[in-house]
């Protein structure tokens, strides 16, 4: 299952059934509990037209134009390389470790450069100072299984080399030596090594060392085209839903496309989330079997759910827009007033700006 489609089923599982996202009372009930809810719904919120009036909502949001491409996925990521490791070459750094995974250079510096697949294999290369780092013996691979160390003739001074044993055989996984009062070491997770490959790094790393350039830390960064989090300030929502920075207010990245702003934790919590997912991942028709309302104005097609809050459940309004392929939700929960109008503020906004 994609990250995209876990949030949909979210998204959709928070109107469908509330146990499904922490909540106890089934949503899914007779029409007459539909119907029900969404009069409970109107006469709680009243107009959209005329909160947004009275409020002056869309006064606090910005009207700079947004890249409709990018909004919409459209647009490439760019990717940020890093400056080239100052005491080992890519090809090196790779041929470490036998594999026929692509590992990329994702991080460097004078101290420590690393090369990976994922977390989980990876070639780090780390110099520090002989006389604090922590010996490389006492970094277990497997912490029930201390390491067998065999020294080596060199490079450098203490050079040796160790092998976890925790499946009975003696399996390589890292060398160190010491060099001009540095500890270097070589240390590979996840992946097969051997004495050789080790022994290559490591000569390869004596030799530059010397001279290496002096170079920033820095990581690779992978930059979307759109930031979600960048849509709106964390001050423009916090105007709209009440809350400041002073309150814990702040945004993060959800999902594969979208950001959620929250602030406050239990009866004070509230969230705006919003998202981009493809169309047909929420039913819409759905949405209005169970009490939705259809928006005009937004979009191909675009409905509003509101549940009203009960029984220590804080109430939350969604809103889903389908445009073309593609299909987009906010999602308004916790102690916010009208969260349908402030739902369709955000919504309209959003739309008005592509």
């Amino acid at each position: 299952m994609t990250f995209r489609n876990a949030f949909a089923l979210c998204a959709l599982g928070t109107v469908l059934t509330l146990t499904a996202c922490g909540n106890e009372t089934s949503a899914t009930g007779s029409a007459d509990q539909s119907a029900s809810l969404s009069q409970q719904a109107e006469s709680a919120e009243g107009s959209a037209d005329d909160h947004v009036s009275e409020q002056g909502l869309s006064a606090a949001l910005p009207t700079t134009p947004l890249n409709r491409d990018a909004l919409f996925g459209l647009v490439a990521e760019t990717v940020k390389e890093t400056a080239p490791c100052p005491f080992l070459s890519d090809t090196t750094a790779v041929a470490t470790a036998e594999t026929n995974y692509v590992l990329v250079r994702r991080e460097v510096s004078n101290e420590e450069c690393r090369w990976s697949r994922n977390a989980g294999f990876s070639v780090v290369v780390s110099v520090a100072s002989a006389a604090t780092a922590t010996p490389l013996k006492d970094r277990d691979y497997n912490l029930d299984a201390p390491p067998v160390v065999k020294g080596q003739p060199g490079p450098g001074d203490a050079a040796f080399i160790l092998y976890d044993t925790a499946w009975e055989k003696e399996r390589p996984y890292a060398m160190g030596f010491e060099q001009d009062e540095k500890l270097v070491t070589i240390f590979v997770t996840g992946l097969e090594t051997d004495p050789v490959r080790l022994a290559a790094t490591a000569e390869e790393v004596a030799a530059k060392l010397p001279t290496a350039p002096t170079t920033e830390k820095q990581f690779r960064e992978i930059v979307p085209a759109l930031e979600f989090c960048e849509i709106w300030s964390d001050e423009s929502v916090g105007s709209m839903i009440g809350a400041t920075p002073e309150d814990g207010l702040h945004s993060a990245v959800y999902g594969a496309a979208g950001c959620k702003w929250s602030s406050g934790y239990g009866a004070n919590a509230k969230s705006v989330t919003l998202a981009r997912y493809g169309q047909g991942d929420t039913s819409l028709d759905r949405m209005l079997e169970i009490g939705g309302e259809a928006i005009s104005g937004l979009g191909d097609r675009a409905v509003v759910l509101t549940r009203v809050a009960s029984d220590g459940y804080l109430g939350d309004s969604a809103i889903w827009v389908d445009v073309g392929e593609h299909q987009f939700n906010i999602t308004l929960s916790g102690t916010i007033p009208n969260h349908a109008a402030v739902a369709e503020t955000l919504a309209r906004n959003l739309f008005s700006r592509i």
